[in-house]
């Protein structure tokens, strides 16, 4: 049988390139350095688990097919694609190693969240996010009896423009929320449909709150509630404290479920 070593090794070996460019992103300044958190969160997973088994054939043959695809798609693909290919293919092994299962999801979504995303996230994802906040809020604002009319990311009342601005994306708040699932996930050993739902929950609840925190924000910008500076910041961790609550109370009601062999 392969020894667990050795193919580990000869794992970590095959992706030497996304590794080396993890690295080079991480030192750069080019995006936040959360991904270190994750991946610590990983290593202190793993050692915390006491018995680990030699890789089976099932694992052996999807790390086959996964490191063919890498090759395959290496010329074509952007580093933070390849990267995602590595990290699966570290999840995958370690699920069958670590958990005795095929795929352990709460570990493959932190190695995922492992990635230098948020820069890329806030770049694609960030500006649709804001119009449909900017739409929803306004809508909620209207049911409040203030005439609010939104284009693009802008809130238009009485002549004044209240801007939804990058931070009102939720991309750091979705991030935290994700990675709070995970862990979660991971530490109770969540199989996979569970881990599915709570992740959808996770996903839900940060598009509600970051809804919330616009609506709420919009008061305090258009000088319609007078507040202090520092309002801003609060209403924005208030928010995030709400929707990880959240996240714990969905995972404590599921603690109980059963985990599979999948």
């Amino acid at each position: 049988m392969l020894s667990t070593r050795v193919f580990l090794t000869a794992q970590l070996t095959a992706y030497w390139s996304v590794w080396n460019w993890y690295l080079r992103r991480m030192l750069d300044g080019s995006d936040e350095p959360w991904g270190i958190v994750a991946l610590a969160s990983v290593v202190f997973l793993l050692i915390k688990r006491q018995t680990w088994t030699a890789p089976n054939a099932s694992t052996v043959i999807i790390s086959s097919v996964i490191a063919i695809l890498y090759t395959l798609g290496y010329n074509h693909l952007p580093p933070l694609f390849r990267g995602g290919i590595a990290v699966v293919a570290i999840g995958f092994s370690i699920s069958s190693i670590c958990y005795r299962r095929t795929l352990q999801t709460g570990i493959i979504g932190l190695m995922l969240l492992s990635l230098p995303l948020i820069a890329s996230l806030q770049f694609y994802g960030g500006f649709p996010i804001r119009v449909i906040t900017a739409h929803i809020s306004s809508y909620l604002i209207g049911l409040m009896g203030y005439a609010v009319h939104p284009q693009g990311t802008l809130l238009y009342w009485l002549g004044e423009v209240i801007a939804v601005d990058a931070p009102c994306a939720g991309i750091k708040m979705l991030w935290t929320g994700l990675y709070l699932n995970f862990t979660l996930a991971a530490w109770r050993e969540l199989n996979f449909l569970t881990t599915w739902l709570s992740t959808s929950f996770t996903l839900f609840s940060v598009f509600i709150g970051n809804i919330f925190r616009a609506t709420l924000l919009f008061f305090t910008e258009s000088g319609i509630v007078n507040a202090p500076d520092y309002t801003h910041q609060a209403v924005g961790l208030l928010v995030f404290a709400i929707v990880a609550v959240a996240v714990f109370g969905f995972h404590h009601l599921n603690q109980r479920q059963s985990p599979c062999a999948i």
